[in-house]
């Protein structure tokens, strides 16, 4: 056996055994997050129900204008967040973290079957074009919603969200012609909603979460279900 020959032999060796090691360290890895217990979630932030929770049908309108219905959310993951625009702190605080965990699940190339979606709170302010061009600050797959305060109100509820309605224009709140836009703010939850494939409420992660337990505690609950 030439000199050559040993060499093809020895690297093509050397990639079987790669491929064997990446191999058993991604089912690995896998065995370990489908084994995660309800204790090691919510160390990371994230709780799970035992029995997940229906949702009623609802119609809002993304950033694009489009129809988004309960049929967007089967099939895929969704993950739900409430906020607006005018937001000073938790929903760009919240928005960066999730831009930083759907990066990192396009790299392993999880973010085909997952969506991040925001519901605005502030249907008063949050046109679809205010929307598109907040949302794409964050990430350009990012989806905005908006419908009218009954409809937000009504799935809210139902995942356990609480907010403020926004002010009335003659609200004292609200302030006066030109400034009303400008000087109120509405108070909401900042959890992040877990929506399984078949369209049905999972669970949520708690605001405190950062990205990198957002990513293990989310691939921990998908190999888990």
């Amino acid at each position: 056996m030439n000199r050559n020959t040993k060499l093809t032999v020895f690297l093509c060796l050397a990639f079987v055994v790669l491929v064997l090691l990446l191999t058993y360290l991604r089912i690995t890895r896998n065995n370990a997050a489908a084994t995660m217990s309800p204790e090691a979630l919510r160390e990371l932030g994230a709780l799970v129900y035992e029995t997940p929770v229906s949702l009623s049908p609802f119609t809002f309108q993304d950033q694009y204008g489009q129809p988004f219905t309960e049929a967007n959310i089967k099939g895929t993951w969704t993950l739900f967040f409430f906020g607006f625009t005018s937001c000073p702190d938790i929903c760009p605080l919240t928005l960066t973290e999730l831009s930083q965990f759907f990066r990192e699940l396009e790299s392993s190339g999880s973010n085909l079957d997952t969506q991040v979606v925001m519901v605005s709170v502030d249907p008063q302010r949050d046109s679809t074009e205010v929307l598109a061009q907040y949302m794409g600050t964050f990430h350009p797959d990012f989806i905005g919603l908006n419908g009218s305060f009954e409809q937000v109100s009504t799935l809210a509820r139902e995942l356990y969200i609480a907010h403020s309605p926004p002010p009335l224009p003659d609200d004292d709140h609200a302030g006066h012609g030109d400034m009303a836009s400008e000087v109120y703010q509405i108070d909401h939850s900042g959890n992040i909603l877990i929506i399984n494939p078949e369209g049905l409420y999972q669970g949520f992660f708690d605001t405190a979460i950062q990205d990198d337990e957002l990513t293990s505690a989310y691939k921990a609950i998908r190999a888990g279900y």
